[in-house]
């Protein structure tokens, strides 16, 4: 039984592997926002845990990331049997490589903590059945698809439909505090103070 677990999951992630097997070129992940002090801000990969890293905002200063750091480089990786894209983008992953020896390719996940409405972005080592789809728009806006309609009830399934809520907050996850790009759970702003809209954009270097 030990040899099955571990089985699975090699699959579930080889799976995944193939499934988006058209990667991107290299880009940047800048913020857009009302907010002054966030507006223009690029994205890194701030540590929070053993090759678990978030998507800190790069000039942002907070207890655990005082001075600026250099923005992190990603790549979108989509499927070759993509059906045709929805108006917000096809669908696919966001993947970053990690600064080791090797690197350790790394994909993007969602951390949920039920007593909050937002989720985490983190990205973890590899792919799996957790990695986060997720999709750019013909602006490079990043988003979220989803086809089902909550405000209805009973909800309806309906056509595809691109999401944009995104924040830049202030975070604590495994004993690290950064100011982080977020996914609000909803259509309300995240409970935590201090939260500035935000939209994502890749930008191609």
């Amino acid at each position: 039984m030990k040899l099955i677990l571990p089985t699975i999951t090699l699959a579930l992630s080889a799976l995944t592997s193939a499934q988006y097997d058209i990667e991107s070129k290299s880009f940047r992940l800048v913020l857009s926002s009302k907010d002054t002090k966030v507006n223009g801000q690029t994205l890194s990969a701030c540590h929070t845990g053993a090759a678990i890293e978030s998507l800190c905002l790069s000039g942002t200063p907070s207890t655990s990331k005082p001075d600026p750091i250099a923005a992190a480089t990603f790549r979108f990786n989509t499927s070759s049997n993509a059906e045709t894209p929805a108006d917000g983008g096809v669908p696919g992953i966001l993947t970053y490589k990690l600064n080791a020896t090797p690197p350790i390719p790394s994909s993007l996940q969602f951390f949920y903590d039920p007593t909050t409405n937002f989720a985490l972005p983190l990205l973890f080592p590899g792919q799996g059945a957790d990695t986060q789809t997720l999709a750019f728009d013909k602006k490079n806006l990043l988003n979220v698809q989803g086809y089902v309609d909550y405000k209805t009830s009973p909800p309806t399934a309906g056509n595809t439909t691109a999401y944009y809520r995104w924040y830049a907050c202030s975070t604590y996850f495994s004993g690290y505090q950064y100011v982080n790009l977020v996914w609000a759970l909803g259509d309300a702003k995240p409970e935590t103070p201090g939260c500035a809209k935000v939209n994502v954009k890749r930008v191609f270097i």
